[in-house]
């Protein structure tokens, strides 16, 4: 069951559905990183009910007649902090002693005895996964309104801004995926001007912010905006 559970959890992080990909771009006054913000919340909620219909229809015909709780996300979790975390909601929900070990998925130390042990543990892992879903599940690849977002702001809103700091702006590369690509872009230094004189450098990063410094302030379940600063209009305007 365990690895059937990890199977399920790594084919359901390859699917691209409509839902994830076939969004309409918003017009261009509806771009801003509550929208961005939102499509994460959309895209990794699509993901967590992919895991969860493909392991219900798993538990239903290994067990036929039972009832599985109703679930809602309590948190997005990185990885370190998810192990310890889903170990507790599975150890709790199913009374037995559950872990998640790197080669064996998620497993009952010792092991399940009894058909009712065994049931109540995938019943827990099911109940777990919705409410403390897989890390990677809220860190998808950009959808199209991120990107749309990132690259208005950086061919028109952060130059904009460096305008009136007195700063021009390397050209921007063609492929927005650049601007996004682990928040790292060694070809595109927007502050290339500037480097050399630290305090010049931090102002006018804090005035007019790189992208990647924007979006790493969004939580994927699009809430409250934070890390954004207080000179830029979280709409995607600059000062």
């Amino acid at each position: 069951m365990s690895g059937a559970s990890r199977r399920l959890l790594v084919a359901v992080a390859t699917i691209v559905g409509c839902t994830l990909t076939a969004c309409a771009v918003p017009d261009r006054d509806g771009l801003g990183l509550e929208a961005v913000a939102q499509e994460r919340a959309d895209r990794a909620q699509a993901r967590v009910d992919a895991l969860l219909e493909s392991f219900e229809g798993y538990l239903t015909d290994r067990w036929p007649g039972i009832v599985l709780p109703e679930t809602a996300v309590e948190a997005w979790l990185p990885a370190g902090a998810w192990t310890p975390a889903f170990e507790r909601c599975a150890t709790e929900a199913s009374g037995l002693l559950v872990r998640v070990d790197p080669d064996a998925g998620v497993i009952a130390d010792p092991p399940a005895r009894t058909a009712g042990q065994l049931r109540d543990l995938e019943v827990a892992i099911y109940l777990c996964q919705g409410t403390l879903p897989p890390p990677g599940f809220a860190e998808p690849d950009p959808g199209p309104v991120e990107i749309a977002w990132v690259t208005q702001y950086a061919r028109e809103t952060l130059p904009a801004c460096l305008r009136r700091e007195g700063v021009t702006a390397q050209p921007l590369p063609s492929d927005p995926f650049a601007i996004l690509s682990g928040g790292s872009t060694p070809s595109w230094d927007p502050y290339a001007a500037l480097r050399g004189d630290g305090p010049a450098l931090r102002r006018v990063q804090a005035m007019c912010p790189h992208p990647a410094t924007l979006l790493a302030g969004l939580s994927p379940v699009g809430a409250e905006l934070t890390g954004v600063p207080s000179e830029v209009d979280p709409a995607g305007g600059a000062p």
